[in-house]
């Protein structure tokens, strides 16, 4: 076994999804009847499993109304994963997995993403032999709540203190802390960095290198 686990969000931190899902959210709102929210509200909740979003986003609508919005957004939501060739990684994600992967590190994901999005992510990618663990929104509560954390640790047989968790929401800060894990927040992502801080982030990382260095660093 690895003696490091090193637990990766996906959308800010691996893929610059935030035009994707906003304008997919624009489109399920609209076709609902209601006014889609503006994409700056968006982006701040990305990260949060999708009902939890909606609610954040429009408390005035009520449950029929946010469960028609919701299928919208996962039929829309699908078609566009069917569009896309290939997922916008931020520069750097995929050799930065790699090469941890190469230095016999653990690596998984934990993601408000739905299993659809996380296995279109994936295959896209050829991902399937990189990650030990997967947690997706579909399968947990929704962040900041821990519970995909501890499966993940459980799956690997990792204790906390052998193990980072990498993102770059307050969310992923809160996550992480309540699950007795090292926070590291990404300086590129949907959150302020000063947000993260306050939320717990351990570590902040400028781009990739940096959270290669910070990361080989680290006991194991």
């Amino acid at each position: 076994m690895a003696d490091l686990l090193v637990l990766f969000d996906v959308d800010g931190t691996l893929v610059d999804a935030d035009a994707q899902i906003a304008e997919t959210l624009r489109d399920a709102c609209l076709a609902a009847g209601h006014e889609a929210p503006d994409a700056s509200a968006v982006k701040a909740t990305i990260g949060l499993s999708l009902p939890e979003m909606v609610a954040a986003l429009m408390p005035m609508v009520d449950a029929d109304g946010r469960d028609r919005i919701i299928s919208g957004y996962r039929l829309r939501f699908a078609d566009s994963l069917e569009r896309l060739s290939e997922p916008p990684m931020f520069d750097g994600a995929e050799s930065t997995l790699r090469r941890l992967g190469r230095d016999g590190i653990a690596l998984g994901l934990a993601t408000g993403r739905s299993r659809l999005g996380v296995d279109h992510l994936l295959n896209a990618m050829e991902w399937r032999d990189v990650f030990a663990t997967v947690q997706c929104a579909q399968d947990n509560p929704s962040k900041p709540d821990p519970t995909m954390l501890h499966r993940a640790m459980q799956a690997t047989g990792h204790p906390p203190e052998r193990t980072v968790f990498v993102g770059d929401t307050t969310f992923d800060m809160e996550m992480g802390s309540a699950a007795g894990v090292t926070t590291l927040g990404v300086a590129w992502g949907y959150h302020p960095v000063d947000a993260l801080r306050g939320a717990g982030a351990g570590l902040i990382v400028p781009d990739f290198a940096a959270m290669i260095t910070e990361i080989e660093r680290m006991p194991r």
